[in-house]
């Protein structure tokens, strides 16, 4: 835009009559003509291009010329101007598309967390190398960091080594497949080693599923299963609490090789529950003794331990005198009796038994002895009922059979021979009060010889 103050090239001239008259004579923007012109053609060629000037030189508006070869523009019509942007004129990019136009084209869009989602389950462009043991797992890192407080910790390392006696390469991959699942489910192969490595790797939600599923999840024989998992790796506290739940399961397990080779301590645990299934506290001294003859030199030592769990005073006193007599006593069983320690727990449940006898329904009395004396009364165990155990005869029924060493091995041969899941069929012992070991006897009788 020209400035005002610029005046035209030297020989042009621009005389203007902005008075009342309408007339005005423009001459030509080009150097002086001389005025002897050669031809009439030359002259018409000026005067058109002065008639195509004047409607771009020509403004009603501008004031008068100083001279013939300056044009003064009035600098407030045409140079000031108040500066403004489009957005305060009212124009702006909110309303140039139709929202119904833009709905269609986001309709063909890829949702990002499908996407996401679908690339972490395909494991395409893993970002990650997690190395246990000899076994490499590619992972995407931001899977691992979304639920593990450990691996958030650890930062962007994209290589990262775990200790194999911490999390084993299986539970490494059940915890994977239990992140990127919806809906995962624990399988039970490997439920202790997933618990072990996710107290490890700070997995708080997987923690507490695994809590609820080895709390509420396994049955008698489940939990004596997990026990011996829990062994091997290594979960001390977790192993214990599982061998007291064994319940009805505990004269299976204690027909099991699994059984004999059971620490000291596992054994007195187990021995000194209150919830072990058995038809007779005698059972229970029997399992003793058949643990304590498997090295017998070596675990003599522990026969003050393991007799001291034994609660003689829930034994019939007439069985503990028959335990005393070598010609009904076997072997194994005659040299722990042999022990002076315990003789002494033997004479001392005579003693309980036969005052409680003496006693009879007065119970009352019964305990104001205990409390004179300060003996304290054995607690029941968990009582059974097998209807297939030969020496199992109800409270009621005057028949009655000696529980021997070889007796209590043969009834574990029995249980040996039944399918896995014969604990299942023992009843709680008030289920019934009729002796079936005499009825199946007297069936055998009556039956007619062939």
């Amino acid at each position: 835009m020209p400035h005002a103050e610029y005046t035209f090239p030297e020989g042009s001239s621009c005389p203007i009559d902005i008075g009342f008259s309408d007339k005005f004579n423009l001459r030509s923007y080009a150097p002086k003509a001389t005025k002897d012109v050669e031809s009439g053609e030359e002259h018409e060629e000026i005067q058109e291009m002065n008639d195509e000037l004047k409607d771009l030189f020509i403004n009603t508006t501008a004031i008068n010329c100083s001279s013939l070869s300056e044009l003064n523009i009035q600098t407030d019509a045409f140079n000031t101007l108040k500066e403004r942007t489009l957005f305060s004129l009212g124009y702006s990019t909110a309303g140039l598309l139709k929202k119904s136009k833009i709905s269609k084209t986001l309709k063909g869009k890829v949702n990002l967390y499908q996407e996401v989602v679908s690339l972490v389950k395909q494991r395409t462009k893993t970002n990650s190398e997690i190395t246990i043991g000899k076994t490499r797992h590619t992972v995407h890192l931001m899977v691992l960091q979304s639920f593990s407080r450990m691996f958030r910790d650890m930062g962007n390392d994209l290589s990262v080594d775990l200790p194999e006696m911490m999390i084993t390469p299986r539970s490494f991959g059940l915890i994977y497949e239990w992140m990127i699942e919806d809906t995962p489910i624990l399988p039970r192969l490997g439920l202790l080693e997933v618990f072990h490595a996710a107290n490890f790797l700070e997995i708080p939600q997987l923690v507490r599923q695994c809590k609820y599923c080895l709390d509420h999840g396994f049955t008698e024989d489940s939990a004596a299963m997990l026990y011996f998992e829990a062994k091997i790796l290594k979960l001390e506290v977790i192993h214990l609490q599982y061998l007291e739940r064994v319940s009805k399961f505990f004269l299976t397990l204690v027909a099991s090789k699994e059984f004999l080779r059971l620490p000291l301590k596992s054994m007195l645990l187990l021995i000194q529950s209150d919830l072990i299934g058995v038809n007779t506290e005698l059972e229970v001294f029997m399992a003793a003794a058949r643990w304590l003859s498997h090295h017998w030199p070596q675990r003599q030592e522990n026969v003050t331990d393991v007799v001291s769990s034994i609660r003689f005073g829930l034994i019939p006193p007439w069985l503990l005198i028959r335990l005393q007599k070598p010609d009904v006593t076997s072997v194994g069983v005659g040299r722990i009796v042999a022990q002076p320690i315990v003789r002494q727990a033997i004479h001392e449940g005579i003693a309980y038994t036969t005052t409680r006898m003496f006693y009879g329904e007065d119970r009352e009395a019964f305990k104001q002895y205990l409390h004179k004396t300060c003996v304290k009364p054995p607690v029941q165990r968990t009582w059974i009922y097998d209807r297939k155990c030969p020496y199992h005869h109800r409270m009621q029924c005057r028949n009655t059979l000696d529980l021997t060493y070889d007796a209590f091995l043969e009834y574990l041969n029995y249980t040996q021979r039944q399918h896995r899941d014969y604990w299942k069929s023992l009843e709680p012992v008030d289920a019934s009060n009729v002796c079936f070991s005499c009825q199946a006897k007297k069936s055998d009788l009556t039956k007619p010889n062939r």
